[in-house]
């Protein structure tokens, strides 16, 4: 695989559970975080969108979740029920910009999104932009080997966030990422990335530890590429994550802490659930000679079956 400007549109859709996928993660250093994610199943005529916020301040995220968005008539933008949003690419690989107009609701807990997500209900708008920086360079492709493709850039994210009648600037390091391909949730998969003033780098684990991919970039050099990664995750009494601890690639020492988590129930056509928690986080980076670093990012783990509190299908 080849990434070229024509795969920054939609691409033919394949069997039944054929996902598309646009994301934004983006991590501020005064500890707000955003993300963003258009997800389409053009097979079964419906997309999802996400969006979650998450503030220093506040127990809980804001979450704006809709599973039940028709698909985009024309670029990628969606309508529903108290929401409109939109992405719009206008700069291959340079640059991208994300509108969102819709109602969310404020969480005192992230475990909420597992009951239902009720909470205060309030507007919630985007006006921002993603632009490619200086370890942007070439997209990062993902390897085909489980059939999903795709690929992922670092940049900065700036703006304009609306949250109830209160308007701020968003100036934040941010990771694009375009994937296609047949989902799974019935299989554990583990993902960080985090960026420092000297050092990026973005792995994942899937399976139980059989397969990683990744990379770390230092300085102005090239990409290195993730081989190994040994991992252990610290929980909460319900089993959502609250800390974790990295060794990438036999010397780089990887402490994550938690500061704000957003969580997803997901259900396949078969029946299969999983819970998908995704975790603003601060970095601390160590390797044998080198000064420590501190790094913003995010990490996101799938666990399939019910490992978290679900509500009583009663």
């Amino acid at each position: 695989m080849t990434v070229g400007a024509a795969d920054e549109r939609a691409h033919s859709p394949g069997a039944s559970w054929w996902w598309e996928t646009w994301h934004l993660d983006a991590a501020s250093t005064d500890g707000v975080g955003l993300s963003v994610r258009l997800a389409c199943a053009p097979t079964l005529g419906v997309a999802w969108w996400w969006t979650h916020l998450l503030f220093p301040d506040l127990p809980g995220p804001i979450v704006v979740r809709d599973h039940e968005v028709g698909l985009p008539r024309q670029g990628l933008e969606v309508r529903a029920d108290g929401l409109w949003g939109e992405l719009w690419c206008e700069s291959v690989f340079e640059h991208w910009t994300y509108g969102l107009e819709a109602f969310g609701v404020e969480l005192d807990d992230p475990a909420d999104s597992l009951a239902g997500e009720i909470g205060e209900r309030m507007p919630v708008g985007l006006d921002i932009e993603w632009e490619a920086g200086p370890r942007s360079g070439t997209p990062y492709e993902y390897r085909a080997d489980d059939g999903v493709r795709g690929y992922e850039q670092f940049g900065s994210v700036h703006g304009e966030v609306l949250v109830e009648r209160s308007r701020f600037e968003l100036d934040a390091v941010g990771l694009r990422s375009h994937t296609w391909g047949v989902a799974r949730i019935d299989r554990p998969v583990h993902s960080s990335w985090l960026h420092s003033a000297d050092l990026s780098m973005s792995f994942t684990v899937s399976g139980a530890a059989d397969r990683v991919e990744g990379y770390v970039i230092t300085g102005d050099g090239a990409p290195e590429p993730v081989t190994t990664v040994r991992s252990e995750t610290h929980r909460r009494a319900d089993g959502l994550p609250v800390a974790e601890r990295h060794v990438v690639n036999d010397r780089l020492e990887v402490a994550g802490e938690v500061l704000g988590l957003a969580v997803v129930p997901l259900t396949a056509p078969a029946g299969e659930r999983a819970t998908l928690s995704r975790g603003l986080c601060r970095y601390d980076v160590s390797a044998a000679g080198d000064d420590e670093r501190i790094a913003n990012g995010w990490s996101s783990r799938l666990d399939p079956g019910i490992n978290v509190a679900w509500p009583d299908d009663s």
